[in-house]
């Protein structure tokens, strides 16, 4: 597993991530956030302090292949490209100037999202409803 990215990296990573993300037609990004214990201090000492926050940021491509899809190539189309994951560990005394960044880019990476179209579920729902009894 790759190393941790300090946060700048990991701020400019995540950016590109998001922006690559956002120009094509489908993807999706996953944003996990975990406590991260420290290996090297005593257990009293773990218990007064806050552990450190283990922050992950991957986009949804795996390697495995889809099990609903042919397991013949078609000529024409892409391979998928591979899954990029990305990590910081955040100190609890660094953690409020980094969540205030964080925001900052979480939100610019969203701008280019659109609504999720709801009319044709209800639409279904509706159709599924109107059941006539005989």
């Amino acid at each position: 597993m790759p190393a941790h990215l300090n946060h700048e990296e990991f701020f400019a990573s995540l950016t590109s991530l998001l922006n690559t993300t956002s120009q094509k037609a489908r993807g999706s990004v996953y944003l996990t956030q975990k406590p991260f214990p420290s290996t090297d201090s005593t257990d009293s000492q773990q218990q007064q302090q806050p552990p450190a926050i283990l922050i992950r940021a991957t986009d949804g491509n795996t390697s495995a292949p889809n099990p609903k899809t042919k397991a013949s190539k078609t000529p024409g189309k892409a391979t998928p490209s591979k899954k990029v994951k990305l990590s910081t560990v955040v100190s609890p005394e660094e953690l409020e100037a980094f969540y205030a960044r964080y925001a900052e880019v979480c939100k610019a990476g969203m701008t280019g999202l659109k609504k999720r179209d709801r009319k044709k579920k209800n639409a279904k729902g509706k159709a599924a409803g109107k059941v006539q009894k005989a």
